[in-house]
């Protein structure tokens, strides 16, 4: 079951950034959605959505939840792209924020946090133009002493082209996700035809809701996590039962569940039939040079600190195709 040579005609990436988010959804029309803006650095290495689309645009910057792996390069992201619009649960504003964030806030967050508190930052804007590209979210309330837990507070966000469908879904954990299919009887109705479910909470145990496979069964699950660590990471096979999978290319194996710790970075690209395919995909990053004598190591990699020369990353996997 080929894609029969049909030209895409919208791409969605998913990076690699361990223990944290991005994805990156090109419209037909050019325009970029980009789910959270996570970074890696791990071996002297550095990948980041700020480096990856220097110079160029994001029309909508959808930050799933309001923690820092979701967060890390929210300030370089908008000192060197072009950003449209931020999304976030629109019940957060600064001083929510500060509430959920008693322990303090990391680089990214704190950036965050300024950026609410900006009074200047401009009224909410219709969406930009996606074209046949449609994009829709839900969110559980902020309620002081209800929910105040900032995985609860994540975004669901749908992201349709035709047939295709595809569901972020933050850091939402069981309860959130209880909480949320009450409030919203329009969502359980959305959820119904789904291609390729991002899993909450980085495929976490507590991300897990046999509720809301009631109500849909997606043909892949898509896992953006770290290398194994914990038990609560051993979700593979609680959501391998609960999809349909998909055909693996010139083999008669199918997949159910891809993660980025074992498969990479990887793209989605979906043809105006509704056909789509999903493969790894090389992503350069960059080489981050050591600091001269007198400067101290940084935890978070300074500009004058990165080779721009980059290494290719091109895992070995075979092509996997999905049909909606």
């Amino acid at each position: 079951m080929g894609g029969g040579g049909t030209e895409a005609a919208v791409k969605v990436e998913i990076f690699d950034v361990n223990h944290g988010q991005c994805a990156v959804a090109t419209s037909p029309n050019g325009q970029r959605i980009m789910a959270d803006c996570g970074d890696r650095l791990s071996d002297g290495r550095w990948w980041a959505p700020s480096m990856h689309y220097c110079g160029q645009s994001v029309a909508l910057l959808a930050l799933m939840n309001l923690d820092e792996d979701h967060l890390s390069n929210f300030p370089l992201l908008t000192k060197y792209i072009s950003v449209g619009q931020i999304l976030t649960n629109h019940t957060i504003g600064a001083r929510e924020l500060q509430l959920l964030k008693p322990q303090g806030m990391g680089r990214g967050t704190g950036a965050v946090y300024d950026w609410m508190a900006n009074p200047f930052r401009g009224l909410p804007a219709p969406l930009p133009d996606f074209g046949p590209v449609r994009v829709w979210w839900y969110y559980n309330h902020f309620i002081q002493g209800v929910t105040e837990d900032t995985n609860d507070l994540s975004l669901v966000l749908f992201i349709q082209y035709g047939r295709f469908k595809i569901v972020f879904s933050g850091d939402m954990e069981e309860r959130g996700w209880r909480r949320l299919l009450l409030l919203c009887p329009q969502l359980r109705l959305d959820l119904m035809g789904t291609n390729v479910f991002v899993a909450s909470h980085h495929g976490r145990e507590s991300g897990c809701s046999a509720e809301l496979f009631e109500f849909f069964r997606p043909e892949l699950v898509i896992i953006s996590d770290a290398e194994r660590q914990y038990g609560t990471q051993e979700t593979d096979d609680w959501y391998r039962q609960r999809c349909l999978g998909i055909p693996v290319i010139g083999t008669s194996d199918r997949r159910y569940v891809m993660t980025t710790r074992s498969d990479g970075s990887m793209q989605i690209d979906v043809a105006p039939d509704g056909r789509w395919t999903i493969r790894p995909v090389p992503v350069p990053d960059w080489e981050l040079s050591p600091p001269r004598q007198g400067f101290a190591v940084a935890t978070y990699p300074s500009e004058r600190f990165i080779r721009r020369s980059s290494r290719t990353i091109s895992p070995d996997r075979a092509l996997a195709i999905g049909h909606a």
